[in-house]
C-alpha cells in the first residue's frame, strides 16, 4: 500500500505520521513524507528568507524520516511548494493515488476547529482514499497487533459503498478487526417504497436481510456483522452518533466527490461526518468506486413477475432457465384487491364477494403452479400473489422486499403514443425497479 502522509512538523502530524509508517511497513509498501512550502504568508519576499524556510524545512523532514524508518517503513521525503491542499493532492496524484493520511485539525487552527481547513479542502478534491486522524493511538495500536479494530462501513447500496467495503476488506488484512455496516435511512421511506408502510420495523428487518447478503457474496473471507438505524435528519450525523454507540475506532465511508453546486442541494454525506465525529475517518472517494472492478453478483435469486398472458408466462420459463440448481425463483402475479369472477369488480361488502374473491384467487394460484416443474432440481420454486390496485407498483414493492439477483418480465414492445396511453408494466419496472432487469419479448418479435 502506498500511504502519503501531509506534515507541518505539529505534534498531531507526528502522530499522522507514525501510523502512516506503520501502514506502510504492515502492507509491504512505502510511504512518502510531504511537507508544502507554504510561501503565501511570506509574498514574494526575499530571497535570503525563502531559502532559510526551504532549508529549514528540507532538515525537518530528513529528522522525521529517519525516525519513521526506524519503525522498519520504506520513507521517502517531499517538499513541494504552494498551496497546501492542492500540493497534497497533486503530490497523491503523482504517486499513483496514494493513500492519503492526514490529522483532521491543524497546526493553525483554533482549539474550537473540529475540522482542518487544510483536510477538509483536500477532502473536497481527493481522488484517492483519505484517512483522517482524530486520535491515531487506536489504529497504532492495532498495527502493533495489540488490539482488533472496530470498523464502522458507512453502506447504502452504491458503487462507492461497496468501494468502502472492499477497502475495508483490504485493511483486515492488516490485523484483526471488528467490522459492522450500517444503513441509515428514513424508516418510514423505506417502509413506503417496499409497500410495508405500517410496519418500519419489518422494512429495516428487509434492509438488514439483503445487506447481510450482499456483504456475505461480495467479501466472504471477511464476517461483517449489519446495522439499520432509522433516522429523520443529517445521515453524517447519524453516523457519527453510530460510531460513538459501537465505539468505532474508524468509519470507512464512500464518497461521490460532488461538486460545490451539487453539495450546496445534495450535500455531502462524507464531509458531514468528518465534521461531526469524533473518531478516525477513512473516505473512499467516488474517483476510487469507478476504478474498482465491480463484477456483479452470483445470480441465485430471480423474481419473475407475469400476468399469466403468454409473455409473461415466457418470463417465468426465462427465469426458470436461468435459476441454478441452488437457486430461488419466485413468481409473482398481481391482481386488484376488488377482483370477482369473470372479470367483475366488487367490494367486500357484497354478499358472494368474499367467496368469489377466494375463487380467483385459487384459481390464479392453480395457474400459476401449472407453470413450474414438479422436479425442482434442487431449486426453491415460490408463487406470490400480490393483492393491489396498481399491478406494476405491487409488483415494484414486491420486488423491494425479496431483494432478487434479477427479475424477469414480459414486455409486448409497445412504444410511442400506444405506451403512453396504455401504460406499460414493463416500463414502469424499468423506471421504478432498482435491480437488474431481464425484459422478454413475444416469440414472434
Amino acid at each position: 500500500m502506498r500511504v502519503l502522509c501531509g506534515t507541518d512538523f505539529s505534534e498531531r502530524s507526528e502522530a499522522a505520521s507514525v501510523l502512516g509508517a506503520l501502514l506502510a511497513q504492515r502492507s509491504g509498501g512505502d510511504l512518502t513524507l510531504v511537507h508544502v512550502l507554504d510561501t503565501r504568508t511570506t509574498g514574494i519576499g526575499p530571497v535570503a528568507v525563502l531559502d532559510a524556510l526551504d532549508e529549514s524545512a528540507r532538515d525537518k523532514l530528513a529528522h522525521a524520516a529517519e525516525r519513521l524508518r526506524a519503525l522498519g517503513a520504506r520513507v521517502s521525503v517531499e517538499l513541494p511548494a504552494g498551496w497546501p491542499d492542492e500540493a497534497l493532492l497533486a503530490e497523491a496524484k503523482r504517486h499513483d493515488n496514494a493513500l492519503l493520511v492526514l490529522p483532521a485539525i491543524g497546526r493553525r487552527d483554533g482549539a474550537g476547529v473540529r475540522l482542518g481547513k487544510t483536510c477538509e479542502r483536500t477532502l473536497r478534491g481527493a481522488e484517492s482514499p483519505m484517512l483522517v486522524l482524530r486520535d491515531p493511538a487506536p489504529l497504532v495500536a492495532w498495527l502493533r497487533g495489540e488490539r482488533a479494530l472496530r470498523m464502522l462501513i458507512a453502506y447504502d447500496f452504491t458503487p462507492q459503498a461497496d468501494a468502502a467495503v472492499l477497502f475495508a476488506e483490504r485493511l483486515a488484512e492488516l490485523g484483526a478487526c471488528r467490522p459492522v455496516a450500517a444503513y441509515v435511512d428514513d424508516p418510514q421511506r423505506e417502509a413506503a417504497r417496499m409497500g410495508l408502510f405500517d410496519s418500519p420495523g419489518q422494512a429495516q428487518q428487509h434492509l438488514r436481510d439483503e445487506i447481510a447478503r450482499r456483504l456475505a457474496r461480495a467479501v466472504p473471507a471477511l464476517p461483517i456483522d449489519v446495522v439499520v438505524a432509522g433516522h429523520d435528519g443529517d445521515p453524517g450525523a447519524r453516523l457519527a452518533h453510530l460510531a460513538e454507540r459501537e465505539e468505532a475506532d474508524l468509519v470507512v465511508v464512500g464518497s461521490h466527490q460532488r461538486g460545490a453546486v451539487e453539495r450546496l442541494f445534495a450535500g455531502s454525506v462524507s464531509l458531514d461526518l468528518l465534521r461531526d465525529a469524533a473518531t478516525n475517518v477513512l473516505v473512499v472517494p467516488g474517483a476510487t468506486a469507478a476504478d474498482v472492478s465491480q463484477l456483479p453478483p452470483a445470480v441465485k435469486r430471480i423474481l419473475a413477475a407475469t400476468d399469466l398472458s403468454p409473455v409473461g408466462n415466457r418470463a417465468v420459463a426465462y427465469a426458470l432457465a436461468v435459476a441454478p440448481s441452488d437457486g430461488e425463483v419466485i413468481v409473482v402475479h398481481a391482481l386488484s384487491p376488488n377482483l370477482m369472477r369473470d372479470g367483475q369488480h366488487g367490494r367486500p361488502s357484497y354478499p358472494h364477494f368474499a367467496a368469489e374473491h377466494r375463487a380467483v384467487l385459487d384459481e390464479r394460484r392453480a395457474e400459476l403452479a401449472a407453470l413450474l416443474p414438479k422436479d425442482a432440481g434442487g431449486r426453491t420454486l415460490r408463487i406470490e400473489i400480490v393483492e393491489h390496485e396498481r399491478a406494476e407498483r405491487g409488483i415494484i414493492e414486491t420486488v423491494e422486499r425479496e431483494a432478487p439477483d434479477l427479475v424477469c418480465v414480459g414486455t409486448i414492445g409497445r412504444t410511442g403514443a400506444i405506451a403512453t396511453v396504455l401504460g406499460s408494466t414493463a416500463q414502469a419496472l424499468v423506471r421504478g425497479c432498482r435491480r437488474p432487469l431481464l425484459l422478454v419479448q413475444p416469440q414472434d418479435r
